[in-house]
């Protein structure tokens, strides 16, 4: 049977994942190996502190291995009938929300479909993903997951950059209905050329403002005063629609 979207992201993200946590897995049973091989002879368990540090170092091991073997399992089964989806507005279940989602993208009505982050040439794309379609935005993240927005419940979005630590970092914003989301990403142009890719479809409202300023300030209206955020917002919208200036391409 023929797997649909959601079910191959799950199946593709599922493999990787396997294959990275089975190399960790083998990794750390070698480096133990080499650490009982190197105290063997040094470990005296008459001593209680000898006693306090094996238990400890074997409570670390145990949780390890448990950690794993949580993950090796997780990753053997393929999430079906939208399993794998958040719904962060409830609007219905999982699987009628699946079949909307697998239908128009087997149809190929995909308007974008981006990876947050930069590849090279050759090498297999992985990570946050980021995907439109005439009904949702989706946000996919390296473990299959995926977050489904509704497109009527989206406001403005745009590319906000920032310093972390020592250098720059960049992430998508998304102002909803009901929340903020947030995509961290450190290619600055790429992720911006993600948004300009997204505002083909999803009116910026806010096209006469400096987003890297007015982000940040959305940003904090947005929490402390959801009206006022709403009342601009509705007064930058109908500024748009009279001038036609952000009717998105269908």
């Amino acid at each position: 049977m023929k797997q649909g979207f959601l079910e191959q992201l799950s199946s593709q993200a599922n493999k990787r994942n396997r294959k990275i946590f089975t190399v960790l897995l083998f990794l750390f049973i070698g480096i133990l190996a080499f650490i009982g091989f190197a105290v063997k002879d040094s470990i005296d368990l008459s001593d209680v502190t000898t006693i306090k540090f094996v238990i400890g170092f074997s409570v670390v091991v145990l949780f390890f291995f448990l950690s794993i073997s949580y993950v090796l399992f997780y990753t053997s089964r393929t999430a079906v009938n939208g399993k794998n989806l958040i719904l962060p507005f409830n609007e219905d279940t999982k699987e009628a929300v699946g079949k909307i989602i697998d239908r128009e993208a087997a149809e190929g009505k995909t308007q974008a479909d981006e990876y947050i982050e930069t590849f090279s040439d050759g090498k297999q794309p992985h990570g946050d993903r980021i995907l439109l379609l005439p009904s949702y935005l989706l946000i996919c993240n390296g473990m299959a997951r995926v977050t489904a927005i509704p497109r009527d419940k989206i406001y403005w979005l745009c590319a906000q950059t920032a310093r972390k630590g020592y250098s720059f970092i960049v992430r998508l914003v998304i102002f909803t209905e009901k929340k903020t989301f947030y995509v961290e990403g450190s290619d600055i142009p790429h992720l911006e050329k993600i948004a300009e890719k997204l505002y083909q479809y999803i009116p910026n409202v806010f096209s006469d403002y400096d987003p890297f300023d007015l982000s940040y300030k959305l940003d904090s209206l947005f929490d402390k005063n959801r009206e006022e955020f709403l009342k601009f917002y509705k007064e930058e919208k109908s500024k748009k629609q009279k001038s036609g200036s952000t009717m998105p391409i269908s």
